[in-house]
């Protein structure tokens, strides 16, 4: 790789041991990528925060770089931790757990990252510009920023992402080239009517099946709604980088390098057509509905976790009801967006209801080994409906906010209850 006279200076050691460490790992991942050379982020998201995703050895590494003197060197975000540290207890999370939980987050935090745990910080502080550079990990953050914002960064590997956010460097690969943003694989909307695409859980279903299409590719969306929303966008992006690998995708007329047909595939015409129609889309939530009993032991909604509106939406759906005995209702989000929905008055109506507002961490980073005894889930989220029934051993039935809230109150599967 060709390095610039700092980059030189940082692989020398001149600059600290902890920033010697981290460049010489991206060099040499720089070179399994046929990058020629650095280039410079603006700012950086750290996946590797869940003590699940990276346990001792990962901990260890963390420590090791504030041990040499490391910093992050730009302004970096980080997922969700492995635990909620205000609600733990109540979370179903062990002591020794919390400990090995605890002894990371100190690690970031003398690192220097900005203490969201969250796996959306798109829509908490950290929002890139169109164009620029960044090094971020956490599948569905990566596939928002790259596609719905138009920022550019590749899918990194964890660990390897604190290297870059230390270094300030990512080597230029992948997305972060022009030709490797083309379009790939043209998904077209068929037969769709107005009453389509109304809930996030259409485009987590949506999603799930590109996803599972396209694979690594980049695919384009012909046909969504003008209307679309963000959060939309954002279900959308974390259940096809879960069915699938997608790291960016382009959406006709929604997406901002895909204002035409043309232009999301950079002029190209040879490329494979796949025609979605209603019929597609519900075989394969039957797919994903592998619930098997009427009765809900958890409905789980913020996986990616949910935004100041998708929380108000949920508020103002469960004010004066209550839910279930024997169901729990678990809200994930992050905890500046848990902030404004208090000032809002939405925490108090969501939590009078007996709903459980977690924050800092997902159900899919937590504690295993059982801690977690029922086994049919409701939820609206394609990632959730892909990683729970490996990770907690359950079954899952989507559905949209409306029957999320049904099931919670009711203690049934949505097909079933009536509020």
């Amino acid at each position: 790789m060709q390095l610039t006279e700092y980059e030189q200076e940082m692989l020398e050691g001149r600059h600290g041991e902890g920033l010697q460490t981290a460049i010489e790992i991206l060099v040499k991942m720089g070179g399994l990528y046929g990058a020629e050379r650095f280039l410079p982020v603006k700012n950086a998201h750290i996946d590797a925060a869940a003590f699940t995703t990276i346990w001792d050895a990962g901990t260890e590494f963390v420590e090791y770089l504030v041990e040499k003197g490391a910093k992050v060197s730009v302004p970096t975000t980080i997922n969700p931790m492995s635990m909620d540290t205000r609600r733990w207890r109540e979370q179903y999370t062990s002591e020794a757990f919390a400990a090995k939980c605890e002894r990371l987050r100190q690690a970031y935090l003398k690192l220097g990252v900005n203490p969201t745990w969250t796996c959306a910080p798109y829509q908490c502080t950290n929002v890139p510009v169109f164009g620029e550079n960044v090094s971020w990990s956490e599948s569905n953050a990566v596939n928002y920023v790259n596609s719905v914002i138009g920022a550019r960064t590749e899918r990194l590997p964890d660990l390897v992402d604190v290297c870059c956010a230390v270094a300030g460097r990512v080597p230029e690969y992948g997305l972060y080239l022009d030709d490797d943003r083309a379009g790939e694989i043209l998904f077209a909307l068929k037969g769709f009517d107005d009453s389509s695409f109304q809930d996030t859980v259409d485009y987590a279903i949506l999603g799930y099946l590109v996803g599972e299409t396209a694979i690594n590719r980049v695919p384009v969306i012909l046909g969504l709604p003008a209307g679309t929303m963000p959060d939309q966008l954002k279900a959308f992006s974390a259940a096809a980088a879960s069915g699938g690998a997608t790291s960016l995708f382009h959406a006709v007329g929604l997406t901002p390098e895909a204002p035409t047909l043309e232009a999301a595939f950079h002029g190209k015409k040879d490329y494979e057509i796949v025609e979605i129609t209603p019929e597609a889309v519900e075989e394969m939530k039957k797919r994903l509905n592998t619930g098997d009993t009427d009765q809900v032991d958890m409905v789980l909604m913020g996986c990616p976790h949910l935004s100041f509106q998708e929380i108000k939406e949920i508020a103002c759906e469960i004010e004066g009801k209550k839910v279930h005995e024997g169901t729990e209702f678990w809200i994930q989000t992050s905890h500046p967006v848990y902030e404004l929905a208090d000032l809002a008055g939405y925490v108090a109506a969501i939590e009078h209801a007996g709903a459980m507002l977690v924050r800092d961490t997902c159900l899919m980073e937590m504690e295993y080994n059982g801690v977690w005894k029922g086994k049919h889930f409701v939820t609206n989220s394609g990632k959730a409906a892909q990683y729970a029934p490996a990770i907690n051993g359950v079954k899952i039935t989507m559905a949209d906010m409306k029957g999320c809230v049904a099931a919670a109150v009711t203690g049934i599967r949505p097909e079933e209850a009536s509020l």
